[in-house]
């Protein structure tokens, strides 16, 4: 108790920040903390003393404390660690005089210079050291490592027996009197279940396990008696080893020689004869025995029937283990897991003695009720144990002693699947052969379907021929052709081998047994071997289940499936085309089981998705050869077009697949849920793709009443997606459906419908009104709330102020930027019109009060300047509305009067638009609260609504309603403003949400219905279920295209602001790495791929901390190391899962704010999914180079050993149970990148490009208002047309001689202050820009965006405005009425309309920048120190969501030709985006140089990854606002 409450006090200090904490070294506290069995603390000590540098000394001790806690991923990844470290060593030592000479050298251009560069294709990244822990500390793990090798222990602790295993035999070779050597071979044999191997090594070896004392030559007394202890420990080891396989081999007289030994403490052979239980348990003179010999003694009593001595012994056995247990189970229930085992089996045994008490009384068969109660209390004892292979093993080998090989079939199946797992394949083979030896079964006999008579006429091989022509038959259910037709002989042949098994039940689990053993042996690449014997058993078992009339046969179907599967796997690589013969191989063995058994899923299943995917195979021919459709639908002139055999075979499997489908999806339960969701995307995927055939629609029509509505809610993202389809065949099966889903479940349809009522899309919009309108007639209040709700959510997430904040920088853009007249009066128009209908509320009021006036009149010069363009039948211009450049000439024309006049008109307009947006823009940032009583009465008036809370809605009909709104409304004073919102439920709960303007939510409602079906593939799987390893979701609500509510997520921080907290509490600058870069290379966007490197790298090095600010962010926020050492693991697996997932989805933009952290489980939330499908990895400028997140700060928070341990571990289990589910993923994305409310990101730069070159058809002309916003566009400008100029009037202003000055030149003005002159109110309006510090909480990250930058050629241009200094301002004067001059009929000048283009250009330049500075990330201004307009400058990486609506909203007003090329577009680049995932998926995705690539094994490709999300010269290039060097 004292030293647990020292090592408590040590621990409390050092959370409590004492300076040096207790004056007791680390490692004697690690050694008290193991002492104390307190494995957390001695953890985390021993890491600290690994860090210090004692990393070679403390390898053993950290792989034993890992495997101590139930980590032996961690543990493992300690070895690796090690392994990798001690090359780093070898390598150091050899490059060290070079690296030393290099680095005394000298500083060049800046920067340190690196001679040595790690080469991250072959040693990883490891520990916590780096080769650089200072300037003047090259190479500081030398010293750590010298003299150390890796050890048999460690492999043998780690469950690494093979690796372990030989190298024991090698130093056994060298040595064979080495009793350690000895000891770990049979240790290795032992868990391998090489028993016989183990009795053989011992046998040899008695004499050097006895005379091992001796081997060293000592003579002294003392070493005599420390020998002498030696030899006793290794001769009781190998004694365990040697009776733990005499008992598993059966030879009883052996193991009663090894137990009397244990309890006596002799020699091998001086053991007395008789029996060991004539002298009692406690005689030999031992005052205790051995737990061991106490267990083995135990179990051959209970084998020859002497149950006191038996029962004896187990009361001996339970005492010697009292002490630890007791102990451990003080700390913790998984700590004493392996010993709570351990005591469950002395209970088994106990229950073994009293069962065969009762057998002994009782009459023959009057016993068997009591062993069906006692199997069955077995069964369900097992299912609660651990899923691990030595759980299971331990009791299984304890129950043997009264089970026989026919009494437990499925738990040694599952004991030889875990050991498969484990890697253990020799014992895996011995848990099923054995079994198979007693019921004298012959591997290679008639029973497994070897040497059948052939006039039996089995086997698939029997009708290849004849199924290649007629695959056809096969798949509209004309199979029976090709199925075997069982008669009399095949009857008596089945009894014939029912006979010689011995029953049709010890048949049926020898067939069990061995279809377990073909599994194994295809685990084990034995896989011609294991498809021979599967096709032959599945021929046999088939014949049986028809002879012997056995229904529901589970195994039959088992068969035949997994025979298509792998014939599949083998000859068809994933996204090749399957060969006629293996199609009519592969459907007649998924026919036969669906044949099977007709209520199994997983026969449907694989059935219509096998019929899917040769449709698939059928139309991408077609499409090919000009026959095929597109993607949207089949049109029956296409059809026509086909030839009849090539129409035929594609109706017939889309037909087959549909019924499948339909058949799947009403079998489905909870079990295959990830599945079933699979199926009902491919069905919808047959809907909209074939729905047009009529055959197809039929049938799609009859399944639909089959499957129960509830079904298609997992979908109703994707259903509502097509809701505007075009196509009436579609319509009238998709209509009635959604009809059926909101008269059954309302609730579910009201929060979607009401965005698709104010969609963009007249088509979508229609369709929404007309569903809503049927909806009316059954639920018209719930209507009638949910479309109230939504509007005044909307109307308090975007104020007026925001909305014509928001409108007046678009409409400038559109207008200054890319002279597009027409688009800026869409833009504006719907504004006035809305300030026209009048306020409704008091902010509303307000909002008139102050603006209305000017936003009137300036509406006024709008309506004059459409009166004047169109009154001679003019058309509103597109493109070249705004010219910046005169004509060089004063002649005036009457179009040219006419022209004036329209523009003097827009002139005023924009006057007013000015004064009205700059009085905005200094209101906004004082908008920190709302009240609902101002900003929405008629939310503060709902009470006990009908409508439910957001995301409460689930399957079964249960949700929780809206009982009222909280009317206080916080702003978030983060960039966009989201307002936190609080709704009282009618359980009484407060539900927390984020309600968010200016951006799309729908695509990242489709992740988290993605990240859904991911945590299913988790949960099931075998590998992961018990990590517990999901992606943490939360609430998304879409309101409209530019509106939504977020669930709020509780005690959440983004790493950005954790680690700005922590490095404010140490007095660290929070940009500490970029002034050191900036320090070393002040020009560091103009250097070298290498030399950014160097900078990079070096700047890493001279951190104060080294990056080990998040890792003591978690100690720190830990109470106690157990519960730190929780929140660590789940932190590290959590990031595993979703850069796995993330990867496979391309998502991008994952800088520090848009990760957050549970303060509670440590696990890692990722938030913001703007950018899917590597958008941000094929920008131009600042292209995401890196697959995910994964730099040094999250590598030193993980364990000791990086990225080695868990994180590793977990990343190859992820993405091996998402390739083995690749199907489901596949499905699920496709819907996604062809869901017409989401496809539209895809044409990511390539539509901004596409708008550049159809608004500027003219070089010289203005850039695009994409080319505006995109950074990789940003120095296009100058690459437009690199003679272009800009005819500015000079200086002065005197005369009317134009300049003409070069984009290019006038690139360096950019960085000039911009003011304006006094307002109105004689006040100056200078702005503050993005230096001031604006607070972030955790939701200031869910709606954070990079950048604010809106840099354009207009700034740049403006800089040579204020002539000659640079530093001069540019000064926008207040725009007044153009100058008519009498006698030219009321036209302006050509210098007038110069000096008003030179006022326009000024004004747009500085809307822009205001509108910049006030969203301005107040994340990247921190990290820059401040220098928001170098960031501003280098433009904006990740588009705001605002302006992806606005590109959104344009291509959906697309129509003709420009919609035909744009939809075009979209499949093509969905294609890609389906091909790219699909590699992913298959292990595909790293061509060579060919463009081919082999497919990689999961931890190769993993390794990659790996790679790549750590490389210095992928990290350097990155965005600063990215973090890398976090």
């Amino acid at each position: 108790e004292i030293l647990q409450t020292l090592l408590n006090l040590a621990e409390f200090m050092e959370h409590d920040g004492v300076d040096g904490g207790l004056p007791i070294g680390i490692s004697v506290l690690a050694n008290l903390a193991l002492k104390c069995r307190a494995y957390a603390k001695a953890l985390h000590y021993k890491e600290r003393e690994h860090n210090a540098g004692s990393g070679g000394t403390c390898v053993e001790a950290l792989i034993s404390i890992n495997k101590k806690l139930d980590l032996p991923e961690a543990a493992l990844g300690v070895l690796k660690a090690a392994q990798h470290e001690l090359e780093r060593s070898r390598i150091a030592r050899g490059w060290k005089s070079l690296s030393y000479s290099s680095v005394a050298g000298g500083n060049h251009h800046g920067y340190i210079p690196q001679v040595f560069h790690q080469n991250n294709y072959q040693i990883e990244p490891s520990m916590a050291h780096r080769f650089f822990t200072s300037e003047g500390d090259i190479f500081s793990t030398e010293p750590s490592w010298g003299g150390v090798e890796v050890q048999e222990s460690w492999l043998a602790k780690l469950g690494s027996w093979s690796e372990a295993l030989a190298m024991y035999e090698r130093k056994l070779a060298q040595c064979p009197d080495d009793a350690e050597a000895i000891l770990g071979c049979m240790h290795c044999l032992d868990a391998r279940g090489e028993w016989r191997r183990v009795l053989e090594i011992a046998a040899k070896s008695w004499d050097a396990l006895e005379g091992e004392g001796n081997s060293h030559g000592e003579s002294h007394g003392s070493s005599a008696k420390k020998s002498g202890a030696i030899v006793t420990r290794s001769h009781r080891k190998a004694l365990k080893f040697c009776a733990q396989a005499a008992w598993r081999l059966g030879q009883w007289d052996e193991l009663e020689t090894y137990a009397a030994t244990l309890v006596r403490g002799s020699r091998v052979g001086q053991v007395p004869g008789g029996t060991v239980g004539n002298t009692g348990i406690r005689d030999g003179g031992l005052p205790r025995i051995d737990f061991d010999g106490a267990f083995y003694s135990s179990v051959l009593h209970i084998h020859r029937k002497e149950w006191s001595y038996a029962a004896d012994y187990i009361d001996a056995a339970r005492r010697s283990m009292d002490s630890r247990f007791t102990a451990l189970m003080s700390e913790s229930y998984k700590r004493a897991y392996p010993s709570m085992v351990t005591a469950q089996t002395l209970a088994e045994m106990e229950e073994i003695i009293a069962y065969r008490k009762l057998e002994g009384r009782a009459k023959t068969g009057a016993h068997g009720e009591a062993r069906r109660r006692l199997l069955a209390v077995w069964r369900k004892r097992l299912a609660g144990c651990r899923v691990d292979a030595e759980v299971h093993s331990s009791i299984l080998a304890v129950r043997s002693l009264i089970l026989g090989p026919t009494d437990e079939v499925e738990a040694t199946i599952t004991l030889s699947a875990l050991s498969r797992q484990a890697k253990c394949f020799k014992l895996a083979e011995r848990i099923l052969c054995d079994p198979l030896a007693e019921l004298g079964a012959d591997l290679n006999g008639p029973v497994f379907g070897f040497n059948l008579p052939s006039d039996l006429g089995l086997g698939l091989h029997n009708n290849v021929g004849s199924l290649g022509a007629n695959i056809d038959r096969l798949v509209t259910g004309e199979a029976d052709v090709f199925m075997p037709h069982y008669g009399e002989m095949h009857k008596r042949y089945s009894h014939k081998l029912v006979q010689v098994a011995g029953g049709l039940e010890r048949l049926n689990i020898q067939h069990r047994l061995y279809y377990t053993y073909i599994k194994h042996l295809w685990a084990s690449v034995n896989r011609d071997e294991a498809m021979n014997r599967l096709a032959r058993l599945s021929d046999v078992v088939d014949l049986v289940a028809n002879c012997e009339q056995i229904q529901n046969d589970f195994l039959r179907v088992d068969c035949w499936l997994k025979l298509g599967y792998w014939k599949v796997e083998q000859s068809s690589p994933p996204g090749t085309p399957l060969s006629e013969s293996l199609q009519a191989e592969v459907l007649t063995a998924y026919k036969r089981a669906t044949a099977s058994n007709s209520k199994e899923y997983k026969a449907w299943h694989a059935w219509a998705l096998m019929n899917f995917r040769l449709a698939q195979q059928s139309h991408e021919i077609l499409s090919q050869r000009g026959e095929g459709t597109a993607m949207s639908g089949m049109s029956t002139g296409s059809i026509q077009r086909n030839s009849n055999v090539s129409k035929k075979n594609l109706r017939n499997h889309v037909i087959a697949a549909v019924q499948g489908f339909v058949k799947a999806i009403s079998l489905g339960t909870k079990r295959w849920s990830a599945s079933v969701q699979q199926d009902m995307l491919n069905f919808l995927t047959c809907l909209f793709k074939y729905g047009e055939l009529p055959e197809v629609a039929t049938t799609i029509n009859e399944g639909l009443v089959s499957v129960t509505i509830e079904a298609w809610l997992g979908v109703l993202p994707q259903l509502l997606a097509r809701i505007h389809i075009k196509s009436p065949a579609i319509r009238s099966t998709l209509h009635p459906l959604l009809i059926r889903l909101g008269v059954k479940h309302p609730q579910a349809l009201m929060y979607p419908l009401s965005v698709l009522l104010k969609s963009p899309v007249l088509e979508r919009k229609v369709a929404a009104e007309s569903l809503m309108n049927s909806l009316k007639a059954q639920s018209n209040d719930l209507v009638e709330e949910a479309l109230m709700v939504s509007s005044e959510l909307i109307r308090v997430a975007i104020l007026w102020l925001e909305l014509w904040h928001e409108g007046l920088e678009d409409a400038s853009r559109l207008y200054f930027g890319e002279g597009n007249v027409s688009g800026m009066l869409d833009v504006l128009l719907p504004l006035h019109e809305v300030l026209e209908k009048g306020p409704s509320t008091r902010r509303e009021q307000d909002f008139v009060k102050s603006f209305g006036r000017d936003l009137f009149d300036a509406h006024a010069f709008l309506k004059e300047y459409v009166r004047i363009t169109t009154i001679n039948g003019g058309n509103i211009l597109t493109q070249g509305g705004f010219q910046p450049e005169s004509s060089g000439h004063s002649g005036v024309s009457s179009s040219s009067r006419q022209s004036a006049e329209a523009e003097a008109a827009l002139n005023q307009a924009w006057d007013l638009y000015y004064t009205v947006f700059r009085r905005i823009n200094k209101q906004l940032p004082g908008l920190t609260t709302l009240e609902l009583s101002h900003c929405s009465p008629a939310l503060l008036r709902a009470h006990s609504l009908e409508l439910g809370v957001p995301g409460s809605y689930r399957v079964d009909g249960s949700y929780v309603k809206i009982e009222k709104f909280n009317p206080n409304v916080q702003v978030i004073t983060s960039k966009q403003r989201p307002r936190k919102i609080i709704l009282r439920g009618s359980d009484g709960k407060d539900y927390v949400f984020l309600l968010k303007g200016h951006e799309d939510l729908r695509q990242d409602e489709r992740v988290m219905q993605l990240f859904g079906l991911v945590n299913a593939l988790l949960a099931k799987d075998r590998r992961t279920n018990k990590q517990d390893l999901n992606i943490q979701r939360y609430a998304i609500a879409p309101l409209s295209h530019d509106a939504g509510v977020v669930g709020w997520v509780p005690h959440c921080d983004t790493l950005h602001s954790l680690i700005r907290d922590y490095r404010e509490s140490k007095k660290v600058l929070l940009n500490t790495e970029n002034r050191e870069m900036m320090k070393m290379a002040p020009d560091y966007d103009l250097l070298t791929v290498m030399q950014k490197v160097e900078v990079f790298e070096a700047a890493l090095q001279r951190t104060v901390g080294k990056g080990n600010d998040l890792y003591e962010v978690l100690w720190i926020k830990s109470s106690n190391s157990e519960e730190w050492l929780e929140r660590r693991t789940k932190y590290t697996r959590s990031l595993a899962v979703m850069s796995i997932t993330g990867y496979i989805l391309g998502l991008g933009d994952r800088h520090p704010s848009n990760l957050m952290l549970d303060q509670i489980s440590g696990r890692v939330l990722h938030i913001d999914f703007g950018d899917c499908f590597e958008v941000a990895m094929h920008r131009e400028k600042y292209p995401e180079t890196i697959p995910f997140r994964l730099t040094r700060m999250l590598i030193n928070a993980m364990e000791v050993s990086g990225i080695e341990g868990s994180y590793r571990s977990t990343c190859e289990r992820t993405m091996g149970v998402l390739r083995d589910n690749r199907d489901s993923l596949v499905a699920m994305l496709e819907a996604f990148v062809y869901d017409p409310l989401i496809s539209w990101r895809l044409l990511g730069e390539a539509s901004g490009e596409a708008i550049v070159e159809q608004a500027n058809p003219v070089p010289g002309t203005a850039p695009s208002r994409e080319d505006m916003t995109q950074p990789n566009n940003l120095d296009n400008i100058q690459t437009l047309n690199n003679e272009s100029t800009l005819n500015m009037p000079t200086g002065n202003g005197e005369g009317e001689e134009n300049v003409s000055i070069s984009l290019a030149q006038s690139h360096s003005m950019l960085h000039g202050p911009i003011t304006e002159g006094q307002d109105e109110d004689g006040g100056d309006d200078e702005e503050e820009g993005a230096s001031d510090r604006i607070n972030e909480t955790n939701c200031e990250a869910i709606d954070e965006r990079k950048g604010a930058g809106h840099a354009s050629y207009v700034r740049r241009a403006l800089g040579i405005v204020g002539g000659e200094d640079h530093g001069a301002a540019v000064t926008v004067q207040p725009m007044s009425d153009p100058q008519i001059l009498p006698g030219n009929g009321g036209v302006t000048t050509n210098r007038t309309i110069q000096s008003s283009h030179t006022r326009s250009l000024q004004m747009y330049s500085h809307i822009q920048s205001m509108a910049a500075n006030l969203s301005a990330s107040s994340r990247i201004a921190s990290i820059t120190g401040g220098d928001a307009e170098r960031v501003a400058a280098e433009g904006s990486v990740a588009r705001s969501r605002r302006n992806k609506s606005v590109k959104q909203r344009v291509l959906s007003l697309l129509d003709g030709e420009e919609k035909a090329a744009n939809e075009e577009a979209l499949n093509e680049k969905a294609l890609k985006v389906i091909r790219r995932v699909q590699d992913k998926l298959t292990g595909t995705d790293f061509p060579g140089p060919d463009g081919m690539a082999e497919p990689l094994h999961v931890p190769d490709q993993v390794q990659r990854l790996i790679v790549q999300a750590t490389s210095s010269e992928n990290l350097c290039q990155l965005f600063i606002g990215w973090c890398a060097f976090w």
